[in-house]
């Protein structure tokens, strides 16, 4: 798989859109304001991250398929928990809770661990290009209204059987690059 197709995969799947922008509440407008502007510092956030990846290797002493083993193997485990459970939003009385829920998510080491392995392999420019599809993504799904839960639930799970196999892929690669 070439480098850039799996970072924006695994970046846009670890963050799941579906689970992010589809709470159990509707959202207001302002709250749907609040979200899009917490969704670009957090995509800015990880493309800082992943831009620092030269450096991080160099501090680590681990070369990018030594990390990217180690990443697929963080990114099967995040996204595993959405075919468990998929329901893990702030319910309606937290409300005032779901932008830490969305900061606590998006800088989990699911994300993380995709931005800089993705930028310390497929660049930085790849990256900015899959910081910035992530954060079109979140904000249609934000704008986007759910129906029925049990769809919403039905995303959130393929979402997480997508990142499973993405990161089978992404350690498969590695271990033969290592």
């Amino acid at each position: 798989m070439d480098s850039s197709l799996a970072l924006i995969l695994s970046l846009v799947i670890t963050v799941n859109p579906a689970a992010t922008c589809w709470p159990n509440n509707p959202l207001s407008a302002r709250e749907k304001q609040s979200h899009l502007l917490v969704f670009a510092v957090l995509s800015g956030s990880l493309f800082a991250l992943g831009s620092l990846a030269g450096g991080i290797f160099s501090l680590l002493e681990i070369s990018s398929p030594t990390f990217r083993l180690g990443a697929g193997l963080v990114i099967g485990l995040s996204c595993g928990k959405w075919l468990v459970a998929p329901n893990l939003t702030p319910t309606h009385e937290d409300s005032n809770r779901e932008s830490l829920h969305i900061v606590l998510h998006m800088l989990s080491p699911g994300p993380v661990f995709a931005a800089i392995a993705g930028g310390g392999d497929a660049g930085i420019m790849p990256l900015l290009i899959a910081c910035t599809i992530l954060l079109v993504i979140l904000g249609a799904a934000t704008l986007t209204k759910v129906a029925d839960m049990n769809i919403r639930n039905a995303v959130v799970r393929l979402f997480g059987a997508s990142g499973v196999a993405i990161a089978v892929i992404i350690g498969l690669d590695a271990a033969r690059t290592v």
